[in-house]
């Protein structure tokens, strides 16, 4: 009411005026705010942008090494995982260990794998926390001489007593899915891992890389496999010679067996000679298994 009132009491040339200011100042305003959104809309197109940028591999300087090589994802050196530090391996080549086999499953089907790869429980790879990624390796069950060949691409099993992680289907080819662990050897196949290398050194060279070991003996208690391990080890010192001896665990329906083993041994005529001094000491009857 009070605006209507103003508005016929006021002069028509002083009413002239106010309409041209307020049509002056609502363009003003109506410039400014288109100012301001353009302003805002730019804003938001350039966090937008950076923010998605984040989320893809980049070729940034973490993933690059001080020569300028490419760095494949799992490969950076070292890396921690729960307080601890690991090194990968510069290379696989002549790769040989021996130890306790686990496998994770369905938990971490369809999980992206340390190079990026996607898990799959149903195909043959594998976890390893020091090999290089991808590997080629063939993996031998020692409790049922069954072997497989699979694809590293994965870290882990971060335990002390592991030395490999099996994909469910590799489990199921190497004969101990439906338990925990499995006594095996890791074998790099050098051949297929660095063809040209090994090409041009096998010119001129024997290309056979079999290996042996010798189950000692077997125990329901580790006190039994222990005294077994220190007594073959004082055997080989007094036979000057330096072979890895160790417990590895095997799993069965009645309870875990701790069985001793020797090796790896390089030829067989070797193999044969520690296979006697075990039987001369009457320390056991050693079982033999070959790996290629």
């Amino acid at each position: 009411m009070k605006f209507v009132s103003s508005k016929i009491n006021t002069p028509f040339f002083t009413m002239q005026r106010s309409l041209v200011c307020r049509k002056t100042y609502s363009t003003f305003v109506l410039c400014s705010c288109t100012l301001l959104l353009i302003f805002a809309l730019q804003a938001c197109s350039t966090t937008w942008s950076g923010t998605e940028s984040s989320k893809r591999p980049s070729s940034s300087s973490s993933a690059v090494s001080a020569g300028g090589e490419k760095i494949v994802p799992g490969n950076r050196t070292p890396y921690y995982v729960l307080g601890k530090s690991y090194e990968v391996m510069p290379t696989s080549i002549g790769y040989l260990e021996i130890g306790i086999a686990s496998w994770y499953g369905k938990k971490f089907h369809g999980r992206l794998t340390s190079n990026g790869e996607t898990y799959d429980m149903y195909s043959l790879s594998a976890a390893h926390k020091a090999l290089p990624l991808p590997s080629i390796v063939r993996v031998t069950n020692l409790d049922n001489g069954k072997k497989t060949i699979l694809r590293v691409n994965d870290r882990g099993p971060f335990h002390d007593d592991r030395v490999i992680d099996l994909s469910y289907m590799a489990a199921m080819e190497l004969g101990f899915a439906n338990k925990g662990t499995a006594p095996v050897v890791v074998e790099a196949i050098d051949e297929q891992n660095y063809p040209e290398l090994v090409h041009s050194y096998s010119e001129g060279h024997s290309t056979t890389n079999r290996s042996y070991f010798l189950q000692i003996g077997a125990f329901s208690r580790v006190q039994g496999a222990e005294t077994l391990m220190q007594q073959i080890q004082e055997l080989l010192v007094m036979q000057t010679r330096e072979l890895p001896v160790r417990i590895l665990q095997s799993e069965l329906a009645t309870g875990i067996l701790y069985k001793v083993w020797i090796g790896p041994i390089d030829t067989e005529s070797e193999e044969e000679k520690i296979s006697m001094l075990v039987v001369d000491a009457a320390l056991g009857t050693p079982i033999k298994v070959e790996v290629e």
